[in-house]
């Protein structure tokens, strides 16, 4: 899956997160697919991955984690696109 960048309220929407880190990676629960995303500000994530595999949520945490600096400083002047689903 190719990363992408989205608003949050749209990354979060009404699933629950299932999965946090203070600096601002998150994994979300919609039915059994599990989503992963990085925060670049308060309104813009940047999806990553996703899984239907319960056991990868917390390495991909702990991936994203690991990256986020790099993860950021790539995509830090992108913006959503309008109208994005």
């Amino acid at each position: 899956m190719k990363p992408h960048l989205m608003r949050k309220s749209d990354f979060i929407g009404s699933k629950g997160i299932v999965a946090q880190s203070d600096v601002g990676a998150m994994v979300v629960r919609e039915g059994n697919e599990y989503q992963l995303g990085v925060e670049l500000d308060v309104d813009t994530v940047v999806f990553l991955d996703k899984t239907e595999d319960n056991d990868m949520v917390q390495m991909m945490l702990d991936n994203a984690v690991h990256e986020i600096d790099d993860i950021r400083d790539r995509f830090i002047d992108c913006f959503p696109e309008e109208g994005q689903q």
